[in-house]
């Protein structure tokens, strides 16, 4: 920056002393032809008005303005001048080269005026001449030296030259400590912007001016930032689904090892009875059923996971949702001895996916009924809130470890492994609840409370 603004001012020199060598004198010429034309037409005036008063005049002309004055009969002999003659001489006539000048444009004179620059003999300074007629005849003739006009020139050039060095040295050295004031943050965001290409987040563009810099440097911030947590949350994502891939291995590796052995037993006739190949081919079919009810969960989790899920949003009332789901397990309550307890108001409307918040209700009741211990109480309740509904199951029991608690919501997470097969869980169906509650643009938590854990999904 500094050496184009030295190179620019430079430049900006040389254009001024060029327009001045050039067309300095040219714009002299012009500018002071309104001037001798309104000097003429005054002179005039005062010639017809009052001649006594022209030597005056012409004098005063002389002396403020530098023109010197002439006036003449029709036969070039003065009559009048601003300023005195050789008294070596009475001559009267006017110089060979104005004389000529006026000879050799009287066409023009007679139509107009004559205004133009005459070259004086033996390299003097060339004049302005202005010649006009009067309306006996008479002729004035107005002259003022080029001289004066050179040496401004000239003047001017070296003034120009000498202020624009000195411009050019402190312009320079200012631009030069600027440019660094404005680079050094424009070097710092380009490092930044570097160690980001190299995914090296941990670098800030330290800028607080309120400027357009600071600005991008704040922008830059916050691309740092958000591409950090970008990485971190792929990061996450990639070890989850590492993680997937060896818990359902896992689940799978299981009933396909069962399968296997009852298979080859049947195979090898180690079921000698009718009655013994029977359990042989119900535990095979059982495993069976276990590993399709799981490859659902896991398409239906994927499903909603997508974001290709197409939720059918309907107004309906939730209690007599939630009444619907527990009928489904009167059977089951009756035969593993489960209290019920329902604090359901009625006319609890929602706008939801019927079957998704169905879905979610009918996981969270098969997950207390799996888990249920103690008292073996199940508590329903179904409450109205500023942000939506709210509805919690909570079941009698062992409280979550509080290291489980954050993970508990994880794809094939289990708290109690063994327990897990025991009853045929999978880990699927929290994850479900968590998906169908942030489709919803919801929330679903859990909570240790005395004698038992409450899980709850917020539906707005």
């Amino acid at each position: 920056m500094a050496l184009i603004f030295a190179l620019f001012m430079l430049f900006l020199i040389i254009c001024g002393i060029l327009l001045n060598a050039l067309f300095l004198e040219p714009y002299y010429i012009f500018k002071n032809k309104d001037i001798f034309i309104s000097t003429g037409a005054e002179i005039r005036k005062e010639y017809i008005s009052n001649k006594r008063n022209v030597p005056n005049l012409i004098s005063l002309i002389d002396r403020v303005e530098s023109i010197s004055c002439t006036i003449t009969d029709k036969d070039l002999n003065a009559l009048y001048n601003s300023f005195p003659p050789n008294p070596d001489t009475n001559d009267t006539r006017l110089p060979n080269e104005i004389e000529q000048l006026i000879l050799n444009n009287q066409k023009q004179l007679s139509e107009n005026y004559i205004y133009t620059v005459v070259e004086k003999p033996n390299d003097q300074a060339p004049k302005l001449v202005f010649v006009s007629r009067i309306a006996g005849g008479e002729l004035i003739i107005l002259r003022k030296p080029m001289k004066g006009i050179g040496e401004s020139v000239a003047i001017a050039n070296q003034f120009y030259f000498i202020s624009g060095f000195i411009s050019v040295i402190l312009g320079g050295l200012f631009i030069f400590v600027f440019s660094k004031k404005i680079t050094k943050p424009v070097i710092e965001m380009s490092n930044v912007a570097v160690s980001i290409s190299n995914l090296d987040f941990s670098k800030r563009v330290l800028s607080d001016s309120q400027d357009e810099i600071g600005n991008l440097g704040r922008s830059i911030n916050n691309i740092s930032e958000k591409l950090s947590g970008s990485m971190e949350s792929l990061k996450l994502d990639v070890e989850r689904k590492k993680q997937l891939v060896r818990n359902i291995s896992h689940e799978l590796k299981t009933p396909i090892g069962v399968i296997k052995g009852y298979a080859e037993g049947l195979k090898f006739g180690v079921a000698g009875d009718k009655e013994k190949t029977d359990k042989y081919c119900t535990v095979i079919a059982d495993e069976c059923n276990r590993m399709d009810n799981m490859v659902r969960e896991l398409l239906n989790l994927s499903l909603l996971e997508s974001g290709m899920f197409q939720m059918n949003l309907s107004r309906f009332d939730a209690a007599e949702l939630i009444e619907k789901v527990l009928e489904r397990f009167e059977p089951t309550f009756l035969e593993k001895g489960i209290t019920l307890d329902l604090n359901i108001p009625k006319n609890l409307i929602v706008a939801a996916d019927y079957e998704l918040l169905e879905r979610a209700i009918n996981n969270y009741i098969t997950n207390a009924i799996n888990h249920i211990e103690g008292m073996r109480i199940i508590k329903v309740t179904a409450e109205k809130k500023e942000s939506g509904i709210r509805i919690s199951v909570f079941n009698s029991g062992k409280p979550i470890p509080k290291d489980d608690l954050p993970h508990i919501w994880d794809v094939f997470y289990k708290v109690d492994k063994a327990r897990s097969r025991q009853y045929g869980g999978h880990g699927l169906g929290l994850s479900i609840v968590r998906m169908i509650a942030e489709l919803h643009g919801g929330v679903a938590g859990v909570e240790n409370i005395s004698e038992g854990v409450l899980f709850f999904i917020e539906i707005p």
